[in-house]
């Protein structure tokens, strides 16, 4: 089952490798307008570099073989402006992230989207929590999983990310 929805100003839709081609081909224009430096900064290495439609395809294809895609639309003007991922670790967790266009910044998108998909998981009923990884100099990010409600876990981790979750039950 599908988990779509729509908030104000936001349709998320999930993609898969069923995707119609003419659709991917859009899709794959897209995403390297969006995955620029500054988007893909605090972001995993295989988001970097993404500079063609072919290489946005072959990104695609990874990400949908490892997790959920989730394709977030503004309604007006009715374009592609970010993407939420959601890899199911087990059958109980899921592990979500999340990006919305420089363009799309600071317009308070990024709360509308989590949000409504935080909301969408509670209907669904599928998952117990839901999971953010934020590296730890990604400010924007902490400050929202936590105005959303998301609890800083204490991993036993040196590294640069923080984990968070979400308990949806």
């Amino acid at each position: 089952m599908s988990l779509e929805f729509e908030t104000s100003r936001l349709k998320v839709f999930e993609r898969s490798t069923d995707i119609e081609q003419s659709e991917l081909s859009v899709l794959c224009l897209r995403i390297p307008e969006l995955l620029t430096p500054s988007v893909v900064e605090h972001l995993p290495p295989y988001f970097h570099g993404i500079e063609s439609p072919s290489d946005a395809e072959h990104w695609f294809y990874k990400m949908v073989s490892e997790s959920r895609l989730f394709v977030v639309k503004h309604k007006k003007p009715d374009s592609i402006i970010g993407l939420v991922f959601a890899f199911v670790e087990n059958s109980h967790d899921a592990h979500i992230g999340y990006l919305l266009g420089e363009d799309y910044w600071g317009q308070g998108l990024a709360s509308e989207l989590l949000g409504g998909f935080i909301t969408k998981a509670k209907e669904e009923k599928r998952w117990v929590k839901l999971v953010g990884g934020v590296d730890k100099s990604n400010i924007a990010s902490t400050r929202l999983l936590v105005k959303l409600g998301f609890v800083e876990q204490p991993f036993p981790n040196d590294g640069q990310v923080a984990f968070y979750e979400y308990q949806l039950t």
